[in-house]
């Protein structure tokens, strides 16, 4: 993996069993595989951050959406839709919801390649440690990946009955519910289910909720879609089974993980018309929305508690297999194969990204508008016509997005790893296919008469439509890396790998508002790259590890929607240094970095129409900090600071190079995190003790948009003051008491808090013809039981 900086345990200190003093208080070692192999997180020179299973149980971690802030440089939010999200690692950003584009973040679920952004967000009982990795990955990991990599380890099973669980209930009838059942062992093998339910009430009411959509006449299998009563909710099932075979010197891990999720899609609010050439005619319409009853969610004042939102239920079905087989060949070899099989599917849904769910306009009224030659008094007079006044449900969209997508993944990775006193080698092959149909509905400027999609001749001029593609994409890679113990305290590191991209893609059908210029058809092209990682590391003592690195990362080009791209890359330079002082009760971890990244591929919308192309160049360079103490036995303060600079060189957008005023969205300069954990003594001998967390994260002022949107009229910034979000706190907390005795259990209960302090802020926007934004949910709390036994 790449990266070379810091590292932070977030360590829950246990209090002594006895209630004394029987060992020095220190930070807790933890034990990753950020170089496909179980390093300390000190020793391995890699930018990681690791958090274990109760650090994770105490910030109610279960899923990926939880842990935006966790890590240094690392920023995440949802695309409005639930399932969808965005993830920024050092400036660098993955999200694009088409199968055709890669991520740019490698997501790893006990070791395996999860190929689409959309469907990630995967909800799990018992999460052993969660790892971020920082920098191009470019050499170990599963797929190629620009920016960084995440990578989730379930807990394996002990083989010893045991029974571990937590309920908690919250504002908006928030209710969780995990469970995790280890079986005893049953000759070689060991068995552990889980089960978690998690939901939530959405925090605004839809105005529209019960009411319908045809559409029908666009994609018969798309039907009609209802409208939810409630935005922001989300109601999730997911099971996992666990089973370890011993035998001998080959071990096997089957992994099986479901999750079923029914969300709705945050609310979105109109922050005003893009006035270019699409927002000419929109803004009259927005102007004229009073007269007929329509609806406009107006976001500039802040959320609002009601919206009028042509948003309808999210169903998506995420599962998975995978076999690893892990064969001890002698004391130096070991060898791993890991086989893995997963899918999703979600089902037709529509997003009321443009905030327009609740416009009233009719085809007439579109006509005396759009129709050249009419005079004022004869468009007046078609406006207020009471033969072409809207009804209560003739809706009218500026931007209207619906889509069904599924896909289905095959990996296979084979390892050998040697161990030797003056080296070690680690190797692999890894084979990845997969499947991917999707069906995108695009209306745009488009009246829908009685709630009901009407093909009409201004589809071709708008851009309104159908999107059909099927994807099926191939990547073989071969890779090696070798560290040589040049002394007892310098290590010298290579690595190398060949990545083999093939891309297949039919378009059966295509709107023009996607902007391709290939038409219907089938396409087929490869790539090929081969990658590198060079770590020269200094270990002067047993508490400080030195180290400098260079790698490279790339990411697939291939084709969106008729639109083709090339591959993007990036190089990262990298030093850094990882330390522990005063009997191992400080560590200070420091890195600096300087990335060139090429060919960046960057999704933009103007005029209404989808741009995606390799924007050109840019710099990242910046520094991360993390810090650990352990100043008395029980408390654990910890902190984290990142700066990160992301400057383009070159950024063409439509022919045109906007370097000097593009920045990338949703990107914060500057993040951070502080926070402190406690655990008392025993109050009582042999009984509870009181267990407390207070954390707050921290990011800078972002863009909801890559560039500035221009006024066509003055050629003037337009939208600037509420395109640019300001930098905010998020604090949360926890407080219980732990470890009380119930019969032959222990119980644990608590009250938690996020967001303590009701922050609201737009943490999601698009320039869909109206600027919207999205603001995140304020205020949560609740109590929370546990038991163990």
């Amino acid at each position: 993996m790449a990266g070379l900086s810091t590292t932070a345990t977030m360590a829950h200190a246990e209090a002594p069993a006895d209630g004394g003093a029987t060992a020095p208080p220190s930070v807790e070692e933890i034990i990753v595989t950020a170089q496909r192999r179980e390093e300390s997180i000190q020793k391995v020179p890699v930018a990681v951050t690791a958090i274990g299973a109760q650090a994770l149980g105490d910030l109610r971690v279960a899923s990926l959406r939880d842990i935006a802030g966790l890590a240094p440089s690392l920023e995440m939010n949802t695309q409005g839709m639930q399932s969808n999200p965005t993830i920024i690692i050092r400036g660098v950003a993955s999200g694009t919801s088409s199968n055709s584009v890669d991520p740019k973040v490698g997501i790893y679920i006990d070791g395996v390649y999860i190929g689409r952004t959309t469907g990630s967000l995967l909800d799990f009982s018992d999460i052993q440690r969660l790892e971020v990795l920082r920098g191009p990955q470019g050499t170990l990991f599963g797929r190629n990946a620009t920016s960084g990599a995440i990578s989730i380890t379930t807990a394996a099973p002990k083989g010893d009955w045991a029974v571990n669980g937590t309920l908690s209930y919250g504002n908006y009838n928030a209710f969780r519910g995990k469970l995790s059942v280890d079986l005893p062992k049953i000759g070689p093998f060991s068995i552990k289910l889980s089960y978690l339910h998690d939901q939530i009430e959405g925090d605004v009411t839809n105005t529209m909720g019960g009411q319908t959509l045809n559409l029908s006449a666009r994609a018969a299998e798309f039907g009609t879609l209802k409208f939810v009563s409630r935005l922001g909710e989300r109601n999730v099932d997911g099971g996992q089974v666990a089973v370890r075979g011993q035998f001998g010197d080959v071990t096997a891990d089957y992994r099986f993980d479901y999750t079923d999720s029914n969300a709705s899609a945050r609310a979105m609010q109109s922050l005003g018309v893009i006035p270019d050439a699409s927002g000419q005619l929109l803004a009259p319409i927005v102007a004229l929305q009073p007269y007929f009853g329509g609806t406009t969610n107006p976001g500039t004042a802040g959320p609002l508690s009601a919206v009028a939102a042509a948003t309808s239920n999210e169903h998506t079905v995420t599962q998975g297999h995978s076999l690893t087989l892990n064969w001890h060949a002698s004391d130096s070899i070991s060898v791993k194969s890991i086989t893995a099989y997963r899918q999703f599917t979600q089902d037709p849904v529509i997003f009321d990204l443009g905030s327009a769910g609740g416009m009233r306009f009719t085809f007439a009224q579109l006509g005396a508008l759009i129709t050249p030659g009419l005079s004022a008094q004869q468009i007046q007079a078609a406006l207020f016509n009471p033969a072409n006044a809207p009804g209560p449900i003739d809706y009218f969209f500026p931007l209207l997005s619906a889509r069904s997508t599924s896909q289905k993944q095959f990996s296979q990775e084979l390892q050998v790893q040697v161990t030797h006193d003056r080296y070690e080698l680690t190797a692999g092959l890894f084979y990845f296919a997969e499947s991917a149909p999707a069906t995108e509905v695009l209306g745009i400027l488009e009246p829908m008469p009685s709630g009901t999609i009407v093909p009409s001749p201004l589809d071709a001029t708008f851009g309104s439509g159908v999107t059909r593609t099927y994807a099926q994409n191939y990547s073989i890679a071969a890779y090696g890396q070798l560290t040589w113990h040049l002394t007892d305290t310098i290590d010298l590191t290579g690595g190398l790998r060949g990545t083999f991209d093939k891309r297949h893609l039919r378009l059966d059908e295509i709107s023009a508002a996607e902007g391709g210029n290939l038409g219907v058809g089938a396409y087929r092209l490869a790539y090929s790259k081969a990658t590198y990682t060079a770590i020269a590391t200094w270990r002067p003592d047993q508490d400080a590890t030195i180290y400098a690195k260079t790698a490279s990362g790339y990411v697939s080009g291939g084709i969106l929607s008729g639109i083709p791209y090339k591959p993007e890359s990036l190089t990262s330079y990298e030093i850094g240094s990882k330390t522990q002082f005063l009997q191992n009760r400080l560590r200070l971890n420091l890195s600096a970095y300087y990335n060139t990244y090429t060919d960046l591929q960057t999704q933009n919308f103007i005029n209404g129409v989808q741009f995606f192309d390799n924007a050109g160049k840019a710099d990242i360079k910046g520094f991360e900090a993390e810090t650990e103490i352990v100043p008395v036995r029980g408390l654990t303060l910890s902190g984290s600071l990142a700066y990160t600079d992301f400057t383009y060189k070159t950024f063409v957008l439509v022919g045109v190079d906007v370097a000097s005023v593009a920045r990338p969205t949703y990107f914060s300069n500057w993040t951070g995190r502080a926070a402190a954990t406690y655990n008392s003594t025993e109050l009582t001998s042999g009984g509870p003790h009181v267990s407390a967390l207070i954390e707050a994260r921290y990011r800078s002022a972002y863009y909801l948009t890559s560039t500035p949107e221009v006024n066509i009229a003055t050629g003037q910034n337009a939208l600037e003051d509420v395109n640019h979000q300001p930098g905010y706190w998020l604090v949360n907390g926890r407080l219980g008491l732990a470890d009380l005795s119930l019969g032959g259990a222990k119980v644990s209960i608590s009250a938690f808090g996020d967001n303590l302090f009701d922050k609201r802020y737009i943490s999601f926007g698009a320039p869909v013809l109206l600027l919207t934004g999205m603001y995140d949910r304020g205020r949560t709390y609740g109590i929370e039981l546990g038991v163990r036994f």
